[in-house]
């Protein structure tokens, strides 16, 4: 779906990789030039696929940022699957772009401006241990999380935010639209 989705946006790929289950000869022909790289094996999703050749492949700095575009249509549990690939690639710096929201996964620790008002939403995936949130309207010091909906719609206070953690895999939603 990517390559025809691109297509139809008029934005040519320099790769198309995937188990091309769903590709047809039309979608590669609207990408003259494109490197096609088939990954025929199930056990990954093609975003994971695609997020391990990038990062095996390119020259890639600890600060850049891999942004991923377009999973919100589609089916639900391809747009889960986008979420659980956060935490399947070897880089925290992967971040989901939304309609007005932003997927990352939090690793150690971030930190951040958060405009007054702003919703940030935590979501233990797991267990998460040793959770600290600092300079949300609901702050945590050295805290557990586990899969709930507990962390749900905390609020900028017009501050830096703190989030670290001592273990586990912890979904952070970020508003990006004041």
């Amino acid at each position: 779906r990517g390559a025809k989705e691109l297509a139809l946006r008029g934005v040519r790929a320099d790769v198309i990789l995937g188990d091309m289950d769903s590709l047809h000869e039309n979608d590669i022909s609207s990408h003259p030039g494109a490197k096609l790289l088939k990954m025929p094996w199930q056990n990954d999703s093609d975003l994971v696929k695609a997020l391990h050749w990038t990062l095996s492949n390119e020259d890639l700095s600890n600060d850049t940022i891999i942004n991923i575009i377009g999973i919100e249509g589609g089916r639900p549990d391809h747009c889960i699957a986008a979420y659980a690939a956060l935490f399947e690639t070897p880089s925290a710096n992967v971040v989901l772009h939304l309609q007005d929201w932003q997927a990352s996964a939090i690793e150690g620790e971030v930190e951040f401006y958060c405009p007054r008002g702003m919703i940030v939403s935590l979501f233990a995936i797991g267990e998460v241990t040793g959770l600290n949130i600092i300079g949300l309207t609901h702050e945590l010091r050295g805290g557990d999380l586990s899969f709930s909906s507990r962390g749900l719609h905390n609020e900028g206070t017009d501050k830096i935010v703190r989030i670290s953690l001592e273990s586990g895999d912890l979904l952070m939603l970020r508003e990006t639209k004041t």
